[in-house]
């Protein structure tokens, strides 16, 4: 109904009276962001409302000792408004199911160091050994619990073939974990199949792993072969940074994200 949608357009416009991200910060996210190249300039406008809504909800802060700016801030909600921007109307949806299971994102300024117990079979796997080890973590997503990244990572990058998005990656970690486990497969939408995206990601999984055994060179990060939840987060840093490549290793899994998404970066605009 036009009233309702006027209704919400309001109330959204109202809350972010004291949050829209000036125009002349804007400009200078747009000149160094180059994910955002691909969007039209009402498009963009669309992200700036998205984001500064973003901002508003969501809190993005720093471990002890590092400062995040406010730039810093507007380019992290920036991010996640890029990766939102098919999912919701940025001046009508009220709601943010998409990311309603996390409230922080935590910024490092480099990979730092995660401490982890791993559990070492014995007597045949009926017993275990706790063993602590050290792991270099880029970003980390929990299911109870904030999304942690590190901006030296994170900070906007010249577009590449090998795509490297550690937030992008995350978030895609949290909607997986929507509908319960985090296996590779998000709450697809009404007008997706769920046969269709399994045998996309299954084959070209199966097709990553194999190159890898064969010591054949990797069509992505060889890291997206560690399990179908790895696959998957790496999949939308290609979708996002580098769509040709993703299209052209992977049509198949393009197609899938393109339809999850709802976004078609190769469509001409």
């Amino acid at each position: 109904m036009a009233w309702l949608q006027k209704v919400k357009r309001a109330y959204i416009r109202h809350g972010l009276q004291n949050y829209k991200i000036p125009a002349a910060l804007w400009q200078e996210i747009e000149s160094e962001m180059p994910l955002l190249a691909r969007y039209t300039p009402h498009q963009k406008i669309q992200l700036r409302i998205l984001a500064s809504r973003i901002l508003r909800k969501k809190r993005i802060s720093a471990v002890k000792g590092f400062q995040v700016t406010d730039h810093m801030r507007i380019i992290i909600a920036t991010q996640t408004a890029i990766m939102l921007f098919g999912l919701m109307d940025a001046e009508q949806d009220l709601s943010f199911d998409w990311v309603g299971n996390w409230h922080e994102i935590i910024v490092y300024p480099y990979a730092y160091r995660a401490h982890h117990n791993q559990v070492q079979p014995i007597l045949g796997g009926l017993l275990g050994v706790e063993t602590p080890t050290d792991v270099i973590e880029a970003g980390k997503t929990f299911y109870q619990g904030p999304v942690i990244i590190n901006w030296n990572s994170d900070a906007p990058h010249p577009l590449r073939p090998q795509a490297n998005q550690v937030l992008l990656h995350e978030l895609a970690h949290k909607m997986d974990m929507l509908n319960g486990d985090i296996n590779g497969y998000p709450p697809l939408h009404h007008n997706m199949n769920s046969k269709d995206w399994y045998e996309a990601f299954e084959t070209a999984y199966n097709l990553l792993n194999r190159q890898i055994s064969k010591r054949r060179k990797p069509a992505i990060n060889p890291y997206a072969a560690t399990n179908p939840a790895e696959f998957f987060a790496v999949c939308t840093e290609y979708f996002f940074e580098a769509p040709e490549h993703l299209n052209k290793v992977f049509p198949a899994v393009y197609r899938q994200l393109s339809l999850f998404y709802n976004q078609d970066f190769l469509r001409a605009v």
